[in-house]
């Protein structure tokens, strides 16, 4: 059956030939697409045989109405004509012989059941905490079985896949294992207990072996002497982005090595750069437990003493922790808003109480200048004048007279430890100076406002400060020609 017979059957008589050819190509493309189509569904079925469920498919994709009338399940029987003459040639023709009904049958055939409605029904799954006993819910036997079923199937050995807590080894016979122990049998637990006590099963928090593995190699890469392998792993906390489950292990890791090293500075150099690391990965939900960082974060800033020996450089440490203090604030001081206040009033505290030693008062002194010129403005500049006296006298105990000569006076090696935690607390309080008034002289840049000369503020800005910060600060270059902030420093005091 060519273009023109099926054109005449519905309706079209005499359609010519560019449009026929135009329209055959048309469908033959149509008809390619569909058995494409088709083919994908068999594919994905694991099928070698086309089906009519596959075109019926692919139809629907094309949003084509499927054929009404076939179906894969009946086999499909093929007849043989010819069509044509004997003059003209003869053409096979194969078509799917209708079947034919008969009306008697089908009107006296029995109707078929009405289908059911669909409803629902609504039950309690539990009333203030107790399940009801009733059908649609399972009875307690079932739900112990089910998860029992589910635990063999987690863990057919209790002890193949243990969690890895810091401090504590996965191990055959280790606590791990008793734990496991403890959550499978635990009537045997309170049968073997002489006090009678009962043990409560632990929630086990169950790791992959591979997580274990990654757990414990970036541990030792971290803590390793070797600088290749601790950059090697920092760089894989930084930027790897499946780490969730390993997160709450690495900051109880980081809290105990910081409680039990603080006189080990490597480890708490580490330590501090691995919460860099983990502050500085985008795939990680740090603020859960943003509070056991801070402790641990405060401990390296105003820490009494870190390190075996108060020579070593933990002034490096501090300012690296005051920086990943910052870096807290800035990141998440808009959801907790009262986290930047209490880091500043526990700062603030530590550097008012005279009580507290140097080392303590420079941490201090470093996080509140870096929380920001009005931090520093509002809370550090009222309180140098009775600070400075502190300093003054630290830096006079090794013979150091106010003018900054030595005097004829042999200092022991205390004395010349606590002179140099002196002079960093005075560079620290002298670099928050210097901040403070090159920012107050950009505001009063465009203020006509008379400025008195460097000799004409001396005497004020020591009865502000004190007179070793003014005698320093007038020294420099720096400070003559921003001497507009110098008299914003004098009137906030």
């Amino acid at each position: 059956m060519d273009e023109q017979d099926i054109a005449e059957s519905v309706g079209i008589p005499n359609l010519k030939d560019d449009v026929a050819t135009s329209l055959a190509q048309d469908v033959e493309y149509r008809i390619h697409e569909i058995v494409q189509e088709a083919m994908k569904f068999m594919r994905h079925g694991k099928r070698t045989k086309l089906t009519v469920d596959d075109i019926n498919n692919a139809l629907r994709v094309r949003n084509v109405e499927p054929l009404y009338g076939f179906s894969s399940a009946d086999p499909t029987r093929f007849r043989r004509t010819t069509v044509g003459s004997s003059a003209t040639g003869t053409t096979e023709l194969f078509f799917v012989e209708d079947e034919e009904l008969d009306f008697e049958t089908i009107l006296s055939a029995p109707l078929p059941k009405v289908p059911l409605d669909v409803t629902y029904t609504a039950h309690w799954l539990a009333i203030e905490g107790v399940q009801p006993a009733i059908p649609q819910n399972p009875t307690p036997i079932d739900a112990k079985a089910d998860l029992f079923n589910k635990r063999i199937k987690l863990d057919p050995s209790a002890t193949a896949t243990q969690p890895v807590i810091p401090g504590i080894k996965p191990g055959s016979n280790g606590a791990l294992s008793n734990t496991a122990n403890a959550t499978s049998n635990p009537q045997a637990n309170n049968a073997n207990n002489s006090n009678g006590a009962e043990i409560k099963p632990l929630v086990k928090h169950v790791l992959s072996k591979e997580l274990q593995m990654y757990y414990e190699r970036i541990v030792s890469a971290v803590l390793s002497q070797d600088e290749v392998l601790r950059a090697t792993g920092i760089s894989s906390l930084q930027n790897d982005p499946g780490l969730h489950q390993l997160l709450p292990y690495f900051v109880q890791l980081v809290a105990e090595k910081v409680t039990q090293n603080t006189r080990n500075l490597p480890v708490l150099e580490s330590m501090m750069a691995m919460v860099r690391a983990i502050l500085d990965n985008d795939n990680l939900f740090v603020e859960p437990y943003l509070h056991q960082l801070m402790p641990t974060i405060l401990t390296c800033v105003v820490g009494k003493r870190l390190g075996e020996s108060p020579q070593e450089d933990h002034w490096a440490l501090r300012s690296t922790a005051t920086d990943i203090l910052l870096l807290i604030c800035n990141k998440y001081g808009a959801s907790y808003h009262t986290l930047q206040p209490r880091v500043t009033r526990t700062l603030l505290r530590a550097f008012l109480d005279p009580e507290k030693p140097l080392t303590t008062h420079y941490g201090a002194i470093l996080g509140l200048t870096r929380m920001g010129n009005e931090v520093f403005k509002t809370l550090v500049v009222p309180n140098l004048k009775t600070y400075s006296t502190i300093i003054e006298s630290e830096l006079l105990v090794d013979g150091q007279d106010r003018e900054g000569n030595f005097m004829e006076i042999e200092g022991d090696v205390a004395s010349t430890i606590r002179k140099n935690e002196a002079s960093h607390c005075l560079e620290a309080l002298l670099v928050g100076l210097r901040a403070l008034i090159r920012s107050e002289t950009e505001k009063q840049k465009y203020v006509n406002k008379d400025v008195p000369t460097a000799e004409g503020l001396r005497e004020p800005l020591t009865v502000a400060i004190g007179p070793l910060l003014a005698r320093n600060l007038l020294r420099e270059e720096a400070t003559q020609q921003n001497l507009a902030g110098v008299v914003a420093v004098i009137e906030t005091c």
